[in-house]
């Protein structure tokens, strides 16, 4: 009797993605083109997701690996940042200024 398959899936690998991805998150949450604004969010929207995934993953794997678990929890942290950030000015755009504008952007204010 062989026993149940243990998961192989090194953390680190997806603590590194999520760091990798934190920083296009976050700089995609900051500014929003007037331009191809869907492509821009939807863009936003893969790499935040993937990144707070990835994080998310990660630290559950880690075990007592500190680490990885630093660096997964700073690529999730980053990354759901960006996703905020993002959500926030879509509020903005959305309403037309009833909802208040971001004060880091400057592409928001009228």
């Amino acid at each position: 009797m062989a026993a149940g398959a243990r998961d192989h899936e090194p953390p680190a690998v997806l603590a590194t993605v999520a760091v990798l991805l934190a920083p296009l998150s976050l700089w995609m949450g900051i500014i929003v083109p007037a331009a191809d604004m869907a492509r821009h969010v939807t863009l936003e929207l893969v790499f935040g997701v993937v990144c707070v995934l990835c994080g998310l993953r990660a630290a559950h794997l880690a075990g007592r690996r500190r680490a990885v678990r630093t660096w997964a929890w700073i690529g999730l942290v980053l990354g759901a940042l960006g996703l905020v950030m993002m959500g926030w000015q879509l509020l903005t755009f959305a309403t037309d200024g009833a909802f208040p504008p971001p004060f880091w952007s400057p592409y928001a204010r009228r």
